[in-house]
This record gives structure tokens, sequence and C-alpha cells, in this order.
């Protein structure tokens, strides 16, 4: 009995363990795969895999997110043979949870999924982002990730200073505030009322981007659009044609940290809407997913 009663206070001690990393692995493995129902399905297999090992590791953050790593590894190579074939940009599956829900602890914000900070980490290699993540976020030795990963200390050492150095050169940009988003949303209506781009472009950053991810499955810029008085035309454009559709409504929500917005067109999901500002607080990323297959995740208006 003494034996039973140590194996099960022994596993329910590793269960808590696990759930006390769980947040910080989904956050993890969504850096990588950029899909909420993928990063969610690698935590679950690193749970079994944790549940299962013979050894008591000695610091479960450290141990699991080396298991979700080389689980990521493997699903990425997959995901970018599909991504090579993709049509248009490609943008991360968009976390939604509602407005004001969202309260990021130390840990979360060093586990940045902003889309600007998504899109800077989509263009480094798998191995460079684990070679990043391992060390600077979970404090594993160089040798620790050498011995995950496979490869030498040296090399490890390398490549995340090659992410490092591409991350901290295309994330200059900010998470927008909830007044950023509601000045957004004035000026769009009031662009979209008179026809005049004034209000609008005076929210715009000169380099302003537009990137709408549509995956060839709905109408979408197959480029990203550039500069105010594009981006502002554009937005024009899109105000007039959905002017012409029986209901459209525009829902405040949490997108990947951030303020961000969520538009039904009849009562349907039609797009999410995400930003970032620049220093002076101007809006100098608009990243719109509309691809049909990422936004299954995203909940219906009314849900919690």
């Amino acid at each position: 009995m003494r034996d039973g009663a140590a194996a099960g206070g022994g596993e329910q001690a590793r269960l808590s363990a696990f759930l006390g990393e769980r947040r910080r692995l989904l956050r993890l493995a969504y850096r990588y795969l950029g899909s909420v129902s993928e990063a969610e399905d690698a935590v679950q297999d690193a749970w079994l895999r944790f549940a299962a090992a013979v050894d008591e590791p000695g610091h479960a953050g450290r141990y699991l997110s080396r298991i979700v790593t080389n689980l990521c590894l493997d699903r990425l190579k997959a995901a970018q043979a599909r991504r090579e074939r993709y049509v248009g940009p490609w943008l991360p599956e968009p976390l939604v949870e509602a407005a004001g829900a969202v309260e990021t602890d130390a840990n979360d914000a060093a586990l940045d999924i902003s889309f600007g900070v998504m899109r800077a980490l989509e263009r480094l290699s798998p191995l460079e982002r684990a070679s990043l993540f391992l060390h600077d976020l979970f404090e594993l030795s160089f040798e620790e990730v050498g011995e995950t990963l496979k490869r030498s200390p040296a090399a490890c050492r390398q490549m995340a200073s090659r992410a490092r150095r591409s991350l901290r050169e295309g994330s200059a940009r900010f998470q927008p505030s909830e007044a950023d988003v509601a000045r957004f949303v004035a000026g769009f209506a009031e662009t979209a009322r008179t026809g005049d781009l004034g209000p609008l472009k005076s929210l715009l950053a000169a380099d302003v981007d537009f990137v709408s991810d549509g995956g060839g499955k709905v109408t979408a810029a197959l480029n990203v659009v550039s500069g105010a008085d594009k981006v502002a035309r554009f937005l024009l454009g899109l105000a007039r044609k959905s002017a012409t559709q029986a209901s459209v409504s525009i829902v405040p929500a949490a997108i990947n940290d951030g303020p961000g917005l969520i538009v039904h067109v009849d009562g349907r999901i039609d797009q999410t809407m995400a930003f970032s500002v620049d220093g002076d607080g101007a809006i100098a990323a608009i990243y719109v997913v509309r691809n049909p297959d990422k936004l299954r995740t995203v909940p219906q208006a009314g849900e919690p």
C-alpha cells in the first residue's frame, strides 16, 4: 500500500508540475507552429511523454521545453512544405481571447506572440528558433541545447546569436493600446462615411504595412500593401465593399496578447484584425487573417 501511495503521490506531483508549465509550453509551441490547435496537440503529446518518463525530471519546465521542441520540430518538417505552396502572405492562426481578459506576466512577455514578432520568427530556421528559445527563454546551457537538437554546442550558440540579431531587427514595432484601436475604428468609419482619406491616413505611419492572409481560399491581398496612402485607399475600397453586405459588425477582442478586432459579416466571422504601432503611436502594421481554416478556433460572438 505504501508503495502504491508513493507512486500516486508522484503522479500527482508530476501532473501539478506539468499544469504549472502548461500555459508557457503552449506559447512555446505556438511560437514554433503558428497554430493554436497544433500547439495544443504538441503540448498534450508532451504530457504523455512526461508522464511516462522513468526518471524524475529535476526541473519540469526545462525538461518539458525540450520535449515540446522536438515534437514541434517534427511537425515543422511537414508544415514547411505546406508553407512553400501557400498563396499570399502567411500569418499565424490568431490566438483570440475576450477583450480585456489577457493578463501577461514576465514569462508571457518573454514569449512574445504578437504578429510582428511571429512574422520575424517565421524568417528563422526551425533550429535557429529552437536554439534561441531553449537557451534564452528556458535557460538551458548550449550543451543541453546541442544534446536536444543533435548539434554541437558551438553551432547552437551561433544559431541562437543569428536568431537573436534577426529578431531584434525585425520586431521594432509595439503592441497597440485599446485607445489606438478605438482611434483606428473611428478614423476608418469617418473615411468610409465621407470618402475623405485624411482621418484614416493621419493615424497611419508613413511606411505602414497591410498584411492579409486568405490562403488562396477567400479574397485577400496577394502581396503586402505598404505606405499610408496605398493602405488608406485599400481600406476605403474594403469599406465600400462591406457597405453592400447585409450586416457587418466589429467586436473588440484580445488577439495575440494585444487589443484587436473580430469582423462578422451576416453573423459569421469574416476576419480578425491585429495591429502594431511605432514609437510615436502611429499604426505601423495591420494584420488581417481571413483564411477560414485559421478562424476555426476564434470564438463566435457570445461564446466565452
